[in-house]
């Protein structure tokens, strides 16, 4: 209630301000501006802010963690919305699943697709070296 006071003031007290440097500059084209119009100019656009920061709605916290964790635990679904031609509409899913992160941290695979293990694969070299040498 308070930012939409605040915003209906700001935008009369602008449009205020607006119409008076127009009566202004078209009786007086070459002496600078009152300051009364400069001040209710400056007040207008602080109401007008002040009343747009009031009103907004209350953001929501960032929860990367959680957001991600229900998307690739629930996969793709139907949202219960159909085209014209009666498809159901598909939620997109996991929007990082073809980063190919499903078998990293913790699991057994590499991770991420075209990662290539350098130390791992040096490892597997010289057991392979030292095993043909040993024949």
């Amino acid at each position: 209630m308070l930012g939409t006071v605040l915003n209906g003031v700001g935008a009369l007290l602008l449009t205020h301000a607006v119409y008076s440097t127009h009566e202004h500059t078209a009786t007086f084209a070459s002496t600078p501006l009152p300051l009364d119009i400069s001040l209710e100019l400056l007040t207008s656009i602080l109401l007008l802010s002040l009343g747009i920061v009031i009103s907004f709605a209350p953001l929501k916290p960032i929860q990367y963690a959680q957001w991600s964790g229900q998307i690739s635990r629930e996969g793709r679904h139907g949202e219960g919305q159909y085209t014209r031609e009666g498809e159901e509409v598909l939620s997109e899913g996991d929007p990082y699943a073809f980063l190919g992160l499903d078998d990293g941290i913790g699991g057994k695979g590499e991770g991420r697709r075209g990662f290539w293990d350098v130390k791992g694969k040096r490892r597997e070299y010289e057991a392979w070296v030292r095993g043909a040498g040993k024949q």
